[in-house]
């Protein structure tokens, strides 16, 4: 049976994804090619998946009461249909396994140094695992009151952090000469704006969801938003520079700073682990949803908490085969480009064959 949400939920479910682990390195990622012009890059990004968020929300609404399970059976037949959903399936597995790993390794480096991270990820999956077991719309419900403490503690962190430091370092701004360094920085802005495919797995109702256009392209546009303000922040604080050689970048200039007025909490970086940490809780359990849901479509047989127990073994043992962090940043990476195709390819195939064939003028 689908599961159908309110519009909130949607936009919500599309912000904790979306602005996962990725969000405390994109300084250094965007300004590592664009330099002091990597707010021109991310309003570029910004724009472009806009409107790759408007494709993706237009098929779940024309297609009513289906995903892309479904629907995309129906264009292109079911074996094609079958290799679009493998590839879904490696893509959310991917991220769903590494991120893990990752934050247990970002932890492990910057608060927990001798705990070893195999014990982070067991108990961090124990948590994940037993969101899912609830269902997706427990994981709606959590990220309806995580979200708003996620946006609120990032607008005051970086406010607090945009106020120590220096309009010089955000300047020169822009340079005509300089548009192609500009555009060849989007790349980098891929893994950021990453999640917005779950989408098409997410069925729509059109009585519901009247106006669930502009809920979706407005969260987009408002993580773009918030991503060049927390770059520029970043950036006028330790210069562009500073910035392309740190590693986790938001978390290390936190690191740095200290607001003696707000006396016990004056460490940033303490306070915004932990709303970073419930992001991230919210975004795995969404990447796993997606691994979950697809399997579930196939193997209707199985119960769906078995599905999740044992993709959260494989993902477990499959999380201890990197044995470094760049090899683990380096599958990151990959599974990213992996994401051209999910986000932007099988989206705009299945776009172009709806309005050829006029189905969005017919009653589904």
């Amino acid at each position: 049976m689908n599961n159908f949400f309110t519009n909130r939920q949607i936009s919500v479910m599309l912000y904790s994804i979306v602005i996962g682990y990725s969000i405390i390195n994109i300084p250094k990622d965007v300004a590592e090619v664009a330099g002091t012009g990597a707010w021109f890059s991310l309003l570029i990004a910004t724009i472009i998946f806009v409107l790759t968020t408007y494709i993706i929300t237009y098929l779940q609404y024309t297609y009513e009461e289906k995903t892309l399970c479904e629907y995309s059976e129906m264009l292109v037949g079911k074996f094609i249909t079958n290799l679009f959903l493998i590839i879904y399936l490696v893509y959310f597995f991917g991220f769903f396994t590494m991120i893990t790993r990752r934050y247990a390794e970002t932890i492990k480096a910057v608060l927990l140094n001798k705990t070893p991270s195999i014990f982070i990820i067991i108990l961090f999956y124990i948590v994940i695992g037993y969101g899912m077991t609830k269902g997706i719309n427990v994981i709606a419900r959590m990220c309806e009151i995580y979200v708003p403490i996620n946006i609120i503690g990032s607008i005051l962190i970086n406010y607090l952090l945009i106020s120590k430091g220096r309009v010089v370092n955000l300047k020169p701004l822009f340079f005509v000469e300089d548009i192609k360094t500009y555009i060849q920085a989007l790349s980098s802005t891929i893994l950021p704006f990453m999640g917005i495919e779950i989408l098409l797995f997410m069925p729509v109702n059109r009585v519901k969801n009247k106006n669930v256009f502009r809920y979706t392209m407005l969260m987009v546009g408002f993580i773009g938003i918030l991503y060049t303000y927390i770059v520029e922040s970043t950036i006028s604080v330790v210069g562009v520079e500073l910035v392309v050689l740190i590693r986790s970048t938001v978390l290390s200039t936190l690191k740095g700073v200290d607001i003696y007025s707000l006396d016990i909490i004056r460490r940033l970086d303490g306070f915004y682990i932990i709303i970073w940490t419930i992001n991230i809780v919210c975004a795995i359990s969404l990447w796993g949803y997606g691994v979950s849901f697809i399997i579930s479509k196939k193997f209707k047989s199985i119960k769906y908490n078995y599905i999740v127990i044992i993709m959260i073994f494989i993902s477990f043992i499959a999380s201890q085969i990197p044995k470094t962090v760049d090899q683990i940043r380096a599958i990151i990476k990959y599974n990213s480009y992996l994401g051209i195709v999910v986000c932007w390819v099988i989206p705009i195939i299945l776009f172009i064959i709806t309005k050829v064939k006029k189905y969005d003028k017919q009653k589904i």
